[in-house]
């Protein structure tokens, strides 16, 4: 399909931005839900990038913003940074590793602001990817507070009663 007019170019960017995207979200349901260790950070990344490039094709053809203005094409970087701290939950190291791979200094603070709003958004409505995969897999992991009953019980009286009943003191 060849694009005759900046309408129609603009058009066929979009929607083959959306089928680009749509296919890696399948592809990282499919790589999550398969219990295969195939990966879900790349596909992440790709579809942020995908919802970056919309972004950056509504500024430019949406709104009339000029490419030397909007930053060119830094937004496939930053959604694809939002999108990983939306469902990974990380934050300050994801914000790192998206900056050494831009390599450039100046991209820090747009890449920490939307790591800091996709994370905040995302933990108003429900747990990490991480978190979920945890529990379904039933890894115990220690909790911020001990139960009441275990307040009171101190190692001394668990040794006693672990090596001959209770009957030699420790």
């Amino acid at each position: 399909m060849l694009a005759d007019s900046p309408d129609d170019r603009s058009a066929h960017i979009v929607v083959t931005v959306i089928l680009y995207g749509a296919v890696w979200y399948i592809f990282m349901i499919t790589t999550y839900g398969v219990k295969v260790p195939a990966g879900i950070f790349l596909p992440g990344m790709l579809v942020g990038c995908s919802i970056g490039l919309l972004y950056l094709e509504f500024m430019l053809e949406g709104l009339g913003v000029d490419i030397i203005r909007a930053g060119g094409q830094s937004y496939l970087v930053i959604g694809a940074a939002a999108m990983l701290s939306s469902y990974t939950r990380l934050t300050y190291s994801l914000a790192v590793v998206m900056m050494e791979t831009t390599q450039a200094i100046n991209m820090f603070l747009p890449i920490l602001i939307s790591i800091v709003v996709s994370h905040v958004t995302a933990m108003l409505f429900n747990k990490g990817l991480y978190d979920y995969a945890i529990r379904a897999k039933q890894i115990p992991l220690l909790r911020e507070q001990a139960p009441i009953a275990c307040w009171n019980v101190r190692v001394r009286d668990m040794l006693n009663k672990l090596f001959d009943g209770g009957k030699q003191d420790i």
